[in-house]
């Protein structure tokens, strides 16, 4: 598509130039439904989209780490797609939107079309290209899953009704993004809150949203609290550390009792300096890098449940809580659960289990027996169905006409030595994960060149072996969202936090 025909979203913005603020804006549902799309896409593919320049903390350098990665250091091709192009639960509701910025391929359906395939467990799919079934076959393609309700309207439903919301409502949209059908009373409310005495002072702007201006727009929501204002004056956005030392008290409610309960799988060796000053790097297994990498693979809807707000300086928990609060009898019943709790891919890892993130049904239904669904996939399902005039089937003799699939785990290498739940190889590998986050593999070179560079002496050095609690960890996935020095945030005490403690 040219850029001339290139879709555009219109939306009205209430300007104050004198103190060149976007104060809120007016809109119908399709941009509504566009910022409320933010909430299912999986981090890792926010930071493809920002180019691996999302100055989401340390994310940037995890994805590239992953990229960088030898495919041998994974348990399977499939476990570097799965963490590069992780799935969206929401994708296949994606064609309604009117600009559609998450590029993603539906969930998909691969199998091993080898009609001779004798594998144990046949019945099998992925949903990630690359995965290899048991014959030692690639999967093929067949086609996308579709979803349940497709793009109908449930009867009785307005066929203008959007893809998250419902009606031909118009809302109002704050610059810091909380959403809320428009009310002349919420308007007046507003107006009173800026301080604004005379309406006609105000300047009314319309303004044609481009793909890219919204994914600038998603990308200031996850720093900045007045990302409709940047948006309009292109203001440029960075992303300081926030404070890790004081946890909002309503974070990790559920770990009050559970403060000392260790990941006994997950033991870690940090090389620091004595003085406790710095952190040069963390030697780690599999699982510990399990639950860096799989922050990839969880929603962004889903990081604002597990803390209770998104923990950096954005407003993209606004969205989140306009679901369930200002905006919840606009919003699509049968919908609202993809936003506030999204689901990932099955399949998971110890990130998922962690954050307690749903997985998507490891299962599918299909309606034709699986030789035809071999044959033909998804575009031909009539085919297994079709009888000639004497009632008798005219391609498919199969008298059971439904099949069930089953998942294959794309962590499962074909000669089932690997333990298929992390995606990196197990006790084979060690790793060295830097402060900000970068992922290496451990060699003597490295961990030389990182004591150089440091312009550190031996007799300086202190090395350490710990076992993290579930709550250290929970913390350094956090500091991960919005910090540089991620590891040492965490896992060094600074004179702040001693202070505190006393």
């Amino acid at each position: 598509m040219s850029k001339s025909q290139e879709s555009t979203i219109e939306v009205k913005l209430f300007v104050d130039k004198k103190k060149k603020k976007v104060l809120f804006a007016e809109s119908d549902k399709e941009f509504v439904d566009v910022l409320f799309s933010f909430l299912t896409i999986p981090l890792g593919t926010i930071v493809r989209l920002l180019d691996k320049q999302s100055q989401m903390g340390s994310l940037d350098e995890i994805y590239k780490s992953v990229e960088d990665l030898s495919a041998d250091a994974f348990q399977t091709k499939a476990c570097k797609a799965m963490l590069l192009r992780p799935l969206n639960a929401a994708s296949g509701h994606f064609s309604s939107l009117k600009i559609n910025i998450d590029d993603t391929r539906p969930r998909a359906a691969y199998v091993c079309i080898n009609m001779n395939c004798r594998a144990p467990g046949d019945r099998v799919f992925s949903s990630f290209p690359d995965a290899v079934c048991k014959c030692g076959k690639t999967m093929q393609y067949v086609g996308n899953v579709s979803e349940d309700d497709g793009n109908l309207a449930p009867a009785g439903e307005d066929l203008d009704t959007g893809v998250f919301v419902k009606g031909l409502m118009r809302f109002i949209i704050t610059d810091d993004l909380v959403v809320a059908p428009a009310s002349t009373n919420l308007m007046l409310s507003l107006l009173q809150q800026f301080g604004v005495r005379d309406p006609e002072k105000l300047e009314e702007t319309i303004v044609q949203l481009s793909s890219q201006q919204i994914t600038g727009l998603l990308k200031r929501s996850l720093m900045s609290k007045h990302p409709l204002t940047e948006l309009y004056f292109d203001i440029a956005t960075t992303n300081d550390d926030a404070d890790l030392y004081v946890l909002p008290k309503q974070l990790y409610p559920e770990q009050v009792s559970d403060g000392d309960q260790k990941l006994n799988s997950v033991k870690i060796k940090i090389l620091q300096k004595k003085n406790n000053s710095s952190l040069l790097y963390v030697e780690a297994g599999a699982e510990f890098i399990d639950l860096l990498f799989g922050l990839l693979s969880i929603p962004l809807g889903s990081i604002i449940k597990a803390y209770g707000q998104w923990p950096s300086n954005g407003c993209t928990d606004n969205l989140w809580k306009s679901v369930d609060g200002n905006a919840k009898g606009c919003m699509r019943p049968e919908r609202e659960s993809l936003l506030v709790a999204p689901k990932s891919a099955p399949f998971g890892c110890g990130a998922t289990k962690i954050l307690q993130v749903d997985e998507l049904d490891p299962t599918l239904d299909i309606n034709c027996c699986f030789k035809c669904f071999k044959t033909c996939g998804f575009a031909k399902l009539g085919r297994c169905h079709e009888k000639t005039r004497f009632s008798t089937y005219m391609y498919c003799q199969e008298m059971v006409k439904s099949t069930k699939l089953y998942e294959l785990n794309p962590k499962l290498p074909k000669d089932g030595r690997g333990n298929g739940e992390t995606y990196m190889k197990g006790e084979q590998l060690k790793f060295m994960v830097t402060d900000d986050l970068r992922v290496l593999p451990l060699s003597v070179s490295t961990t030389i060149q990182f004591v150089s560079d440091a312009k550190m002496k031996m007799e300086e050095l202190l090395e350490r072996e710990i076992t993290p609690t579930k709550f250290q960890v929970m913390e350094i996935q956090k500091a991960a969202l919005i910090s540089r020095n991620a590891l040492s945030s965490v896992l060094l005490i600074p004179d702040k936090k001693i202070k505190a403690e006393r």
